[in-house]
């Protein structure tokens, strides 16, 4: 395979600088992984070749690490849009998730532009209002942002765009597809985002013609679908070839204002999807928004570890900035903002797209917590089991049988989601099971446990 040779130099490189140092107490810090040499943002995005994760042009893996600013083509004039986006970039995210037409078919963009000349026909594109979505893209590039774009909202609940769609029918919006094809496809830092917070009912044959007009016209530009919640992509797409990977959209048991308080967790339908043959890469598309209803840092922390130890390939970041309300850039530094900034600098200080989810009890013996609750481990492994990570959403004391780590000498290393911290946890050699706790007693905890000698 391509990625075969890559993958055992970077094994090989990787592994021995993660772990070669001396035996320290816990209370120490330990120093800083290195980062791997991954360039973020060479665009245009692609699947890898065995289909679990996304890439660069050059076959580098892609960690998608994304905010939400659906209405910002709606909300914001070029300057007001510069300055977040420029925030955005400062801050280490590396997508913007937006929607193309302003919320509603009557609705203009921030200079009294709207998206058709005739309301609602997709037959009759003003370009006024293109031409400022294409500045937008073009100032994004510069700041080597990828955006995904809806190309009109469906919604959930009778609003929205579905029923201009069914009204205009299946030729308008496939000509409406391959104009968009057209008009944007010289932008490498496009991908398109399908549906919006609807599985599609009678709305299917519209969106399928939507989809396969951009593909005609900008067969480059990668595509998904965002479906309700508690469903993927693929549960209501399972076989379209213009799907080119999945997005997972939830929240969590026991939601109020949602339609099934039964809802699953992040990593419940991450480890579903991962599940599914044949294997398509996944993001977290959607989750709890950190200032929303019941929303905080640590529920933003635990989506996103969910998500990319689960098997995903990133996740995008929300809060109420997304209707760029008056107060939106007080709102642009709330706590999950720099804590998926840590998140980013972690993971891609790790081959985090080689390792699998692991949901047996060979490794992580106790200490997982109940399926189901929000206080579940999920636990992923490189493929060789010369390294293996542990996310705890709470802290507590667990038990680990080291010796399903390969390698002579196992070190143990504490990070903190939420400051980036290191702590050794110790190092032993590969025989039984090791009680370990955390550095502290507070909330959440990635642990690392990897080989430090040849074995």
């Amino acid at each position: 395979m391509r990625h075969s040779l890559f993958t055992v130099l970077l094994l090989v490189l990787l592994i021995p600088s993660l772990f070669a140092q001396k035996k320290r107490r816990v209370t120490k810090k330990a120093k800083p992984l290195p980062a791997v040499n991954v360039t973020q943002n060479a665009f245009p995005l692609k699947v890898s070749r065995d289909g679990r994760y996304l890439t660069n042009r050059n076959g580098q893996a892609f960690l998608m690490n994304a905010d939400a600013g659906w209405t910002l083509f709606h909300k914001l004039k070029m300057e007001e849009a510069r300055f977040y986006l420029e925030h955005r970039h400062s801050k280490h995210f590396n997508t913007i998730f937006v929607q193309l037409l302003p919320p509603e078919s009557n609705q203009t963009n921030a200079y009294g532009e709207a998206p058709f000349a005739r309301k609602g026909d997709f037959a009759t594109p003003n370009e006024k209002y293109f031409t400022y979505v294409d500045d937008i893209l073009k100032m994004a590039a510069r700041m080597q942002l990828l955006v995904a774009i809806v190309p009109a909202w469906l919604g959930c609940c009778g609003t929205n765009w579905f029923e201009v769609q069914t009204t205009n029918g299946v030729d308008k919006c496939r000509d409406f597809g391959r104009y968009l094809g057209r008009r944007f496809g010289n932008h490498s830092n496009i991908l398109w985002i399908m549906g919006g917070d609807r599985d599609p009912l009678r709305e299917e044959a519209v969106q399928r013609a939507m989809a396969e007009g951009i593909k005609e016209t900008a067969p480059t530009q990668l595509m998904t679908y965002h479906a309700a919640s508690s469903h993927s992509s693929t549960d209501v797409f399972p076989a379209e070839k213009w799907l080119d990977f999945s997005m997972v959209y939830t929240y969590f048991r026991g939601k109020q204002g949602v339609w099934t308080s039964d809802m699953p967790h992040v990593y419940e339908v991450a480890l579903k999807e991962t599940q599914k043959l044949p294997r398509k890469a996944f993001i977290l598309g959607e989750s709890q928004y950190e200032d929303e209803n019941v929303g905080n840092a640590l529920m933003i922390r635990r989506q996103a570890y969910w998500s990319l130890l689960g098997g995903g390939s990133g996740q995008c970041y929300g809060s109420s900035v997304w209707a760029f309300g008056e107060d939106w850039r007080q709102k642009l530094d709330l706590p999950g903002v720099a804590q998926m900034n840590l998140f980013q600098k972690i993971m891609n200080g790790l081959p985090w797209y080689l390792f699998r989810p692991d949901t047996t009890s060979e490794l992580l013996v106790e200490g997982r917590g109940t399926y189901g609750s929000d206080d579940y481990g999920v636990v992923s492994i490189l493929p060789n089991n010369r390294m293996a990570m542990i996310y705890l959403p709470s802290s507590r004391t667990i038990k680990v049988n080291v010796e399903k780590i390969n390698g002579s000498n196992i070190r143990a290393l504490w990070i903190s989601p939420r400051t980036n911290n290191r702590f050794i946890g110790g190092y032993f050699k590969p025989q039984g099971v090791r009680e370990l706790i955390p550095p502290t007693l507070d909330e959440d905890w990635l642990l690392l446990l990897g080989n430090v000698g040849r074995k």
